[in-house]
C-alpha cells in the first residue's frame, strides 16, 4: 500500500481526549441474539438482569461493565445513541455507526465529549474513562494497541505548534510532516515548527518509525522510551536545546544517521557506540571536550561533523574508521592531529579550519581521493608539497594563516573550483595560477600583494575575485576579460587607477567594487 500523501494546512481546533482507567474489566458470553437495535439511554440506571442488557433486554454479545457503578450495558445501545445524535468519531472524524466496530479509544472521547455538552444524559457513576475494552472476537483493538494515531492527537493536544498544523477535523494521515503505511505512522518531519520542552514519551510507541526529524526546534529533553524505536533510520535532534541524551538511544540498532549537532551537550552516552549501522554521526556544535572511546569503533562510519567543539585533541583510534568519506574538526582547539588520519584514504572532505595546527605533515599526500580540504584559520607559515599533488582537490581552503608564498605548483590541482589564501602574507602569486581554469571563486583579499600576474585573466569561469586590502598600485588589463565574474572587489589598496576594460565590466551591469576617485587608465 502506497503511504499516505503529506499536504500543509493552517486550520486549528481542538479535540476532546479521554483517559485510559485501570479500574475496568470485560464480560463476554457465549451466546448472542441477532443485531443491536436503537434504544434510548434513559433506562441506563436501572439495574442489569443476569446477561442481559437493560436496555436492548437481549443476551449480551459485547458488554461493558462500568467498574465504580456496577452498572453493564450493551457497547452496541451507546453506539447507537452517539450514531442517533450525530456523533462522530475521533479516530476517523466520520459519523459513528452502530452497524461498525468503534475503538475504545474513540469511544471514550466521543462519551466524554457527549458528556460535556450534555450533562445528566447518562446515569450517576457513569465515567467514560472506565470503558472496557471490547471483545478481541469482534476484532477491536485495546488503547494501548490503538498506538500511532492516538499518539499523535495526544501530541497535538499537548502542543500549540501542532494544533495549528495539524486540523482536527482532518485525517492524521493528511496532517503536516506525517507519512504513514498501513495505517502506521513511518515518517515525521517536524523540523522548525516551533516545539518546545520535553518530546512526550507517547513517541516511544510509534515503532514503525523509520525517520523522525525533530530538528532546528526549542526542545530541551528526550524520554528513555525512544529506545524504542527499534525501525528507526534516521534520527535528526539537531539545533535544539538538549544537554543530555538517554542512553537508550544504543538501543536504535537500525539508525544510520543520527544528528545530535547544534545543542548544549557536554557530553554523549558511550551506548551510541552500539549503533554498528549509522553511516552518520552529527555532533557540531556542542560543548564537547571529548568523545566516548566507544565512537571510534563505529567502522560504518562515512560521515562525522564534530566541529564547533572544544576538543583539545583526537584519539589515534580515529584511525579505526576507514569507511570515512567526510571528516569535519573545524574550529575546536586541536594543535596537532594524529598521524592515523592520514589513514583514512576513503576521505572526500576533510575540515581542519579554525585550529590551532602550526603544521601539516606530508602523510597528507597519501588522501588522494580528497575533494575539499579545509585548513582555514590555523598558524601555519607553510604546507607541504604533497598538497599540490592532490589532483582531486575541488576546494582548498588555505585563507587565515601565516603563508608567505605559494609555489608554481599550484597550477597542478586543474580540477580547483574555489581556492582561499585570504588573510595571508602573501606578496605575490604565481603565473601558474592562470592554469587553474575551472575556478569559479579566487580569495586573494588581505594580503601584501603589490601585483597579480596577467594570466589571472585565462579564468574564464571565474564568477568572483576578491582582491581588496592588498597593496596593488596597479591591476592588469586582463581582468576584463573574465566576463563570467559576477563579483570583483578592489577595495582598500594603492590604486590610482584602473584599466578601461574594469569600468567596462562595471558598466556591464558587474558588481565591481572600488575606492572612489580612481582614473581611467588609457
Amino acid at each position: 500500500m502506497a503511504p499516505s500523501k503529506r499536504r500543509k494546512t493552517s486550520t486549528k481546533s481542538d479535540s476532546a481526549s479521554g483517559k485510559a482507567s485501570s479500574g475496568v474489566r470485560t464480560r463476554r458470553s457465549a451466546s448472542a441474539r441477532g443485531d443491536v437495535p436503537d434504544a434510548d439511554l434513559a433506562d441506563l440506571d436501572a439495574e442489569p438482569e443476569e446477561l442481559m442488557c437493560p436496555i436492548t433486554r437481549t443476551m449480551f454479545r459485547d458488554p461493558v461493565m462500568l467498574f465504580d457503578s456496577g452498572h453493564t450495558y450493551e457497547r452496541g445501545a451507546i453506539l447507537a445513541h452517539f450514531e442517533r445524535n450525530g456523533a462522530k468519531d475521533p479516530l476517523t472524524r466520520r459519523a459513528l455507526s452502530s452497524t461498525k466496530v468503534m475503538t475504545n479509544w474513540a469511544m471514550r472521547n466521543v462519551v466524554q465529549a457527549w458528556l460535556d455538552k450534555h450533562p445528566g444524559v447518562t446515569p450517576d457513576g457513569w465515567d467514560s474513562r472506565e470503558l472496557l475494552e471490547p471483545s478481541r472476537d469482534v476484532g477491536t483493538r485495546s488503547f494501548d494497541d490503538e498506538g500511532d494515531v492516538g499518539v499523535l492527537r495526544t501530541w497535538r493536544a499537548m502542543c500549540p505548534e501542532l494544533q495549528g498544523m495539524w486540523p482536527e477535523d482532518e485525517q492524521p494521515e493528511y496532517w503536516e510532516g506525517v507519512t504513514m503505511e498501513n495505517g502506521r505512522v513511518v515518517e515525521l518531519e517536524l523540523e522548525d515548527v516551533g516545539l518546545t520542552g520535553a518530546v512526550p514519551a507517547e513517541v516511544g510507541r510509534l515503532t514503525a518509525l523509520r525517520e523522525l526529524d525533530l530538528n532546528g526546534n526549542q526542545l530541551t529533553s528526550v524520554p528513555v522510551e525512544i529506545g524504542q524505536l527499534t525501525s528507526l533510520v534516521k534520527f535528526g535532534l539537531g539545533g535544539n536545546e538538549l544537554t543530555s541524551v538517554p542512553a537508550e538511544i544504543g538501543q536504535l540498532t537500525s539508525l544510520q544517521w543520527l544528528d545530535l549537532s547544534d545543542n548544549r551537550l557536554a557530553s554523549v552516552p558511550a551506548d551510541i557506540g552500539q549503533l554498528t549501522s549509522l553511516e552518520g554521526l552529527g555532533l557540531n556544535g556542542n560543548q564537547l571536550t571529548s568523545v566516548p572511546a566507544e565512537i571510534w569503533q563505529l567502522t560504518s562510519l562515512k560521515v562525522l561533523g564534530l566541529r564547533g567543539n572544544q576538543l583539545t585533541s583526537v584519539p589515534a583510534e580515529i584511525g579505526q574508521l576507514t569507511s570515512l568519506s567526510e571528516l569535519n574538526l573545524n574550529n575546536n582547539q586541536l594543535t596537532s592531529v594524529p598521524a592515523e588520519i592520514w589513514q583514512l584514504t576513503s576521505l572526500r572532505g576533510l575540515f581542519l579550519g579554525g585550529n590551532r595546527l602550526t603544521s601539516v605533515p606530508a602523510e597528507i599526500g597519501r588522501l588522494t581521493s580528497l575533494s575539499e580540504l579545509n585548513l582555514n584559520n590555523n598558524q601555519l607559515t607553510s604546507v607541504p608539497a604533497e598538497i599540490w599533488q592532490l589532483t582531486s582537490l575541488r576546494g582548498l581552503f588555505l585563507g587565515g594563516n601565516r603563508l608567505t608564498s605559494v609555489p608554481a605548483e599550484i597550477g597542478r590541482l586543474t580540477s580547483l573550483k574555489g581556492l582561499a589564501l585570504y588573510g595571508n602574507q602573501l606578496t605575490s602569486v604565481p603565473a601558474e595560477i592562470g592554469q587553474l581554469t575551472a575556478l569559479t571563486e579566487l580569495s586573494l583579499q588581505r594580503n601584501k600583494l603589490k601585483s597579480v600576474p596577467a594570466e589571472i585573466g585565462q579564468l574564464a569561469t571565474l564568477k568572483e575575485l576578491w582582491l581588496n586590502d592588498n597593496l596593488l598600485t596597479s591591476v592588469p588589463a586582463e581582468i576584463g576579460q573574465l566576463r563570467a565574474l559576477t563579483s570583483l572587489n578592489l577595495d582598500r589598496n594603492r590604486l590610482t587607477s584602473v584599466p578601461a576594460a574594469i569600468r567596462e565590466l562595471r558598466a556591464a551591469g558587474f558588481y565591481v567594487q572600488l575606492d572612489d576617485g580612481l582614473t581611467v587608465d588609457e
